[in-house]
């Protein structure tokens, strides 16, 4: 749902900096590049957009290379925390993460057919932007400069950007369930040498029942974070 949030540890030696330095430049530099491979899509489809048939033919092959690499790197992120390079909750995080590989190697990549949905393309914008600007804040917090202009894109754009993602991932959670119910894709059930039995369309179910309860606590979470970091607002007299 959320992507991780990544704090830097103080005390960092500079093999270490120069490391998460290179990890969040690269990752930045990605994400833009996904970012720029979306908009150059809506600009030449802008015409079949404009007809709000819900589907985006092409653009998971326009953007699926960059978009595994990346999103796939974040797993990293678990690493950083679990091995004390940064002090963000390993937990916290991993969840985080998962969510997002969960995403895009279990439903988009293992159920292309739902690749061509009007979700992509809303996830496509939320991740990149939100995770453009996220990985530079981190790259310029490291040489303790974070421009304001980043520093308040960090902390104000996710009241757009987040219920977008929510809303793209959603819909591609929903795609999938008739399909994978029609074909039992990763689904397995008795007998077997494990016997146990999974229904992932009914994890699916799941899955999205639990954004009913995290997806407000989280923006809740976001919007006291963007007082605390850029301060509230100040009352009219």
């Amino acid at each position: 749902m959320a992507s991780a949030v990544t704090d830097k540890k103080p005390g960092l030696s500079s093999v270490s900096k120069l490391y998460l330095l290179a990890y969040n430049g690269i990752l930045s530099a990605g994400w833009l590049l996904i970012l720029m491979q979306t908009i150059r899509y809506t600009v030449q489809h802008r015409q079949a957009l404009q007809q709000l048939s819900g589907y985006v033919p092409g653009l998971y092959a326009e953007i699926r290379g960059p978009l595994k690499i990346f999103q796939t790197a974040a797993f990293m992120e678990v690493v950083h925390s679990f091995i004390g390079l940064v002090s963000s909750s390993v937990v916290v995080t991993f969840l985080q993460v998962y969510s997002r590989l969960f995403l895009l190697w279990a439903v988009l990549v293992g159920v292309q057919s739902v690749s061509s949905g009007i979700g992509l393309l809303l996830i496509a914008y939320a991740w990149s932007i939100t995770e453009v600007v996220r990985y530079a804040y981190y790259f310029f917090g490291l040489l303790d400069n974070v421009p304001y202009l980043i520093k308040w894109a960090r902390y104000t754009l996710f009241y757009i950007l987040y219920p977008i993602g929510v809303l793209g991932e959603l819909l591609l959670m929903f795609s999938a369930i008739p399909v994978t119910t029609a074909t039992g894709q990763w689904s397995t059930s008795l007998p077997n040498c494990l016997n146990l039995s999974f229904h992932f369309p009914y994890f699916l179910i799941v899955t999205i029942l639990l954004y009913i309860p995290i997806f407000p606590q989280l923006y809740g979470h976001m919007i006291a974070q963007r007082k605390k970091v850029l301060g509230a607002k100040p009352k009219a007299e």
